[in-house]
C-alpha cells in the first residue's frame, strides 16, 4: 500500500522583534516543541505571521524546525490545517492577524479551533451569554454601571470589576465586604478599604474610568471563593483544566492543576506571581480527600459539558482551556473559557523541586500531551484518522 504523504499544519503567529536570537518572541520554545511532536505523527509545523502570507498567490513564507535549528522554507502553498495562536487583542498584531484568518477561512481551510471560537473567546460577556442556557454553574455577571455595581454590592459580600475584553489579569478588581462592614478593593497594584457602599462605588467607578473620565468596557461578577473571603485561611486559587479532542475527535480531558496566588492581589495568573500546584494536594487541605474526589469529578463533568456545548453552537472546536473555582460548599463554578489555552501550569510542575520525581514525570507527560493533541486532531481535520 503507498503511503499518505504528509501534510502540513500552519501555526499562525507573529514574528515580534526579540533580542534574544528567538524568531517568535517568548513563544519561539513552545512552537520547536510543536514542530517536534508534529514530526512524530508523520505531520509537518511551519509557523508563519500574517505578513508571511500571500492572499493573492495562495502561498506562505513560514519557518519550521530541521534537526533542532529554525530554517526559513521560502514561499510554498497554505497549510492543510491552520492552528491559530495570533495575537486578538494586540493593536500591532491583530488587525493583520484577522485578515490572514479571513484569507484562510474563506478558502475553506479548516482551524483547530475555529475563527468563531477564537473571537467569541475574547468577550467575556459573549462568552457567558453562549453558555449560560446550558445547564452550566456560571456565576451572576453583567456589565458594569452605577446600577448594577450598586445593585452587586447590596447582593453578595464578594464581586469581581474586570474588563469585558481582557487577559493575563489586567484591569481585574476584587472587592470583599467584611462584617464590619468595610469594603476592601484589591487591584495589581493596590489595596483600598471604604467604609459602606457609597465610597466603594466612588472608588471602583474612578478605577475604571478611562483617560476622559468615562467608563471603560467591564464587567461586575458574582465572586467565587474556596473560603469566605473575608476570612481566608489560604490562597486563592483555581483550577485550570485543558479539553482537547484526541486523534478520534473525541473530547479528553488532557490535565488540569491548580494556580495558587502568592500576594494579596486579585488573580491567579502565573504571569502575576502566582504558582502552578497539583490540585489534588490544594483541594485535600482545604476540603479533605472525599470532597475533593467530588469535586473534581463534577469539575471535569462540567468541562465536557462547556466543551459540548461550544462544539454544538460554534462548530467543531479542537481544544478549550477553562478555569473553574470551587466554592466553600465544593460545588465548580465555571469563571472563563480560553480558546488559546497555555500549558505552563503543567511545565512548572514537572520542573518544580517541591514535589516527587513521581509527579514532575506525571506532569511532564501531560505536557508533551498537551502540545501533541492538536496536531492529532488535525489528522482528523484533513481527513487522516488515527487507528482506533
Amino acid at each position: 500500500m503507498k503511503p499518505m504523504a504528509m501534510f502540513t499544519v500552519g501555526i499562525l503567529t507573529r514574528r515580534p522583534p526579540d533580542g534574544q536570537g528567538r524568531p517568535f518572541g517568548p513563544p519561539t520554545g513552545y512552537f520547536e516543541e510543536c514542530c517536534e511532536a508534529a514530526a512524530a505523527l508523520d505531520l509537518r509545523a511551519v509557523v508563519f505571521d500574517a505578513a508571511d502570507v500571500d492572499a493573492a498567490q495562495g502561498t506562505v513564507s513560514p519557518a519550521t524546525v530541521v534537526n533542532g535549528r529554525w530554517v526559513e522554507c521560502g514561499r510554498e502553498p497554505w497549510p492543510a490545517v491552520i492552528y491559530d495562536r495570533a495575537p486578538v487583542l494586540d493593536p500591532a498584531g491583530s488587525p493583520a492577524a484577522d485578515r490572514a484568518r479571513d484569507f484562510f477561512d474563506r478558502a475553506g481551510l479548516p482551524f483547530v479551533n475555529p475563527v468563531s471560537f477564537v473571537r467569541l473567546a475574547v468577550d467575556k460577556l459573549e462568552m457567558h451569554r453562549h453558555l449560560v442556557g446550558g445547564g452550566l454553574v456560571l456565576p451572576h455577571t453583567e456589565i458594569l454601571d452605577a446600577h448594577t455595581l450598586r445593585a452587586f454590592l447590596a447582593r453578595y459580600d464578594h464581586v469581581y470589576v474586570k474588563p469585558r475584553v481582557g487577559s493575563l489579569g489586567r484591569g481585574v478588581m476584587e472587592i470583599v465586604r467584611s462584617a464590619e462592614g468595610r469594603q476592601v478593593i484589591r487591584t495589581l497594584d493596590a489595596t483600598y478599604e471604604t467604609r459602606g457602599a457609597g465610597p466603594a462605588m466612588d472608588r471602583i467607578m474612578a478605577l475604571t474610568a478611562g483617560a476622559r473620565g468615562e467608563p471603560k468596557g467591564c464587567l461586575v461578577q458574582q465572586g467565587i471563593s474556596a473560603e469566605p473571603a473575608d476570612k481566608r485561611r489560604f490562597p486563592r486559587f483555581d483550577l485550570r483544566l485543558l479539553m482537547q479532542k484526541n486523534g478520534q475527535a473525541r473530547w479528553d480531558l488532557t490535565g488540569l492543576a491548580a494556580r495558587v496566588g502568592q500576594t494579596s492581589g486579585p488573580t491567579t495568573n502565573l504571569s502575576n506571581g502566582a504558582r502552578s500546584e497539583e490540585a489534588e494536594t490544594v483541594l485535600d487541605g482545604l476540603y479533605g480527600r472525599p470532597v475533593r474526589k467530588e469535586i473534581l469529578r463534577r469539575a471535569e463533568e462540567a468541562s465536557y459539558a462547556a466543551c459540548r456545548l461550544l462544539d454544538a453552537e460554534l462548530g467543531p472546536i479542537g481544544e478549550v482551556g477553562l478555569d473553574i473555582v470551587p466554592d466553600t460548599a465544593g460545588l465548580p463554578w465555571i469563571i472563563e473559557i480560553n480558546a488559546r489555552p497555555g500549558r505552563n501550569v503543567f511545565r512548572r510542575i514537572a520542573r518544580s523541586e517541591d514535589v516527587s520525581a513521581l509527579v514532575r514525570q506525571r506532569y511532564g507527560a501531560i505536557r508533551r500531551q498537551s502540545v501533541a493533541r492538536p496536531f492529532e486532531y488535525a489528522k482528523t481535520l484533513a481527513g487522516i484518522r488515527a487507528p482506533a
